[in-house]
Parts: C-alpha cells; sequence; structure tokens
C-alpha cells in the first residue's frame, strides 16, 4: 500500500528537499505551498511527473478539507526572521500551526512532525547540549513562537491521541538556499565574508540532506516518537573552520574580515533600534539574533539521534562540497 504525506511549506528550501525525499521514499506527497513554483529542479521535475499533489494556500487560511486522509504530516511552514513583530509570527506560526493540528486531530496520522529550531535554546554559551537543556530562547518572536509552538504540538497531541515528533535543525545549508547559504557561500568565495569575534566559537551546522534523511527516518521509527531532537552535523565546528572549509572548497584563500564582539553588539543593537524608531518593516543586515548566535558557543549533541540507528549518509565536508558546486554552476548559468 502506497504511504501519503502531507508537507506544508513543500517548496521552500528544507520543504522542497523534504518532498523530494519522501517521493524518493515512496510516499504520495501533498503539498501546500504559497506559490506554485520551487528553485529545487528536482521538485518542479516531480511535480510535473505527477508524484507530487499541489495545493496553494497558506497555512493560516487554507482550506484543509481539501486534504484525503494522510500518513504522516510534516509541518515546515512557518514565519522564519531574525526581525519582526510578534503579533505576525504567533498568526503563522502559533495560528496556522493550531489549524493544522485541528487537521490531524480528524486525519489521525501516524505521526505529526514539527520543525523547530535550536533557537529555543538561546545563546548562552552552549556546548554538546542535549535535548534536555534549559530553553532560553533569545527575546525576538521567532525564537519564542518556535517554542510556544513547540509546547502547543506536544500538549495538543497528547491530549488527543497523536504521535508527534519534534525536530530542531541546527543552522541548515545546501543547495537552493537563496536565504542564507547562498549569501554566505558567496561572500567567502569573493573573499569578502564578516565574521564577529574572529569566529572562534562553536556552531551548529547541518546540511540539507542529512537533515530530512534524519527526519524521515525518525517518523517511521515508532520508538522515536513523542519526543525531541536536535539534528545538526555533529561535529563542533567553529565558524572559522566552517567558513574556512568553504574557501578551500572554491580554491580561495580564506580571508574573512574580523568585528570585534562587543562592537558587534553595539551596531546591532544601534540598528535595530533605528528601524524601530522609524518603523522599518524591513528586517536589517545586522541583527541582534544573528549576532549573539555568532559570539557564543552553540552546538549540540545528537547522541539522542545516532542512538536510533540512523546513520548520517553525508558529511559536513559532502554538505559543502555540493552547496559550492550549486554556486559555481549559478554563476557559469549567467
Amino acid at each position: 500500500m502506497e504511504k501519503t504525506a502531507l508537507v506544508t511549506g513543500a517548496n521552500g528550501f528544507i520543504g522542497s528537499h523534504l518532498t523530494c525525499k519522501l517521493v524518493e521514499e515512496g510516499f504520495i506527497v501533498h503539498a501546500i505551498n504559497r506559490k506554485n513554483t520551487s528553485n529545487n529542479p528536482k521538485f518542479m521535475q516531480y511535480l510535473k511527473e505527477g508524484k507530487i499533489v499541489l495545493h496553494t494556500g497558506d497555512v493560516t487560511t487554507f482550506d484543509y478539507s481539501l486534504i484525503p486522509q494522510v500518513d504522516y504530516i510534516f509541518h515546515v511552514a512557518g514565519k522564519v526572521s531574525a526581525y519582526g513583530k510578534m503579533k505576525e509570527f504567533e498568526k503563522i506560526n502559533c495560528g496556522g500551526t493550531q489549524r493544522l493540528l485541528d487537521f490531524a486531530k480528524q486525519k489521525k496520522p501516524k505521526c505529526f512532525t514539527y520543525f523547530s529550531s535550536t533557537a529555543v535554546y538561546g545563546y548562552y554559551g552552549y556546548v554538546n547540549l542535549p535535548e534536555e537543556g534549559e530553553k532560553k530562547p533569545f527575546k525576538n518572536p521567532y525564537s519564542l513562537t518556535k517554542l510556544k509552538t513547540e509546547n502547543l504540538v506536544k500538549d495538543f497531541c497528547k491530549e488527543n491521541n497523536i504521535d508527534f515528533l519534534i525536530v530542531r535543525p541546527g543552522n541548515v545549508f545546501g543547495e537552493y538556499d537563496y536565504t542564507s547559504a547562498h549569501e554566505i557561500f558567496t561572500r567567502i568565495k569573493k573573499q569578502k565574508m564578516l565574521v564577529c569575534a574572529g569566529g572562534k566559537y562553536k556552531s551548529c551546522f547541518v546540511y540539507v540532506k542529512n537533515l530530512v534523511d534524519a527526519t524521515v527516518f525518525l517518523s517511521q521509527k515508532q520508538d522515536c516518537h513523542n519526543t525531541d531532537f536536535n539534528i545538526t552535523d555533529g561535529q563542533n565546528e567553529t565558524l572559522k573552520e566552517m567558513f574556512t572549509f568553504v574557501a578551500n572548497e572554491f580554491k580561495v584563500k580564506p580571508k574573512f574580515t574580523n568585528v570585534w564582539g562587543w562592537m558587534s553588539k553595539c551596531v546591532a543593537c544601534l540598528i535595530e533600534g533605528t528601524y524601530k524608531i522609524l518603523g522599518i518593516k524591513k528586517a536589517p543586515l545586522i541583527t541582534k539574533f544573528s549576532v549573539w548566535q555568532n559570539c557564543n558557543d552553540y552546538s549540540f549533541s545528537i547522541q539522542k539521534l545516532l542512538s536510533t540507528g540512523f546513520k548520517p549518509q553525508y558529511t559536513l565536508k559532502d554538505g559543502i562540497k555540493n552547496t559550492c558546486k550549486w554556486i559555481n554552476d549559478l554563476e557559469e548559468q549567467k
């Protein structure tokens, strides 16, 4: 019997990779997107071949009666930004999730998977922090609503006897990521990358294909349900080490402009304050959220994930190599 899945935010960076992985695992995928296109060419290929059933809409207004019975629900959609108004984040991240949970209550899927973030732990200097670590999110709408929605999912699913899974990706990178990886990798290639505090602090990168592989694996393994998992590459690399790997793959000299940590924080506070006073809605290039993350150790244990029997298919350097190739291919197409 064919397996079925619903993926929200299916045309985005993570969502498109997840949807393609599910198709390759033999799933019929119902995809909810705000747009009917994706930057991921494999997603568009599967859509053309009829392997993805596309539904256009927004999670805050979508009519879920259009979706048939599904075995698995993967909730990727959400407002992701280092800046913005709490009301907007609550409407999308909390309100949108509640509507999807109400749908799940009717359909009783085998598992409801919510994509959260390691941002729920906050930025206080962590090395190999396990899932049991205290959740002290940074005081910004994204982090706060991610934790609030985590608790919403857990409480609702327990009350309604629905298996759930909380995945907390670290800093995701990979092909078709126009939100961060494209800019960061391109800057490194051009030797114009800024780093805070010398890039000396540990970070938590995860290659997108390892993330979706782990998510699909965990969702289908019932003894992994009703709990949470950190998903990173687990290598505890510093920001400078990560960026040096990227530079080496591009065959350029690792050259980064250092900005002192204290200065970065002051500039971020000044810029955000100015934006708020002037009522500017667009996120500034430098935010407190991004600066604080890079001015403290920020790495997480994945022993819980590895104990399930999951084995990442790609190394960190594999992910970097594939992402650099994507960047190079884009430039050749211009």
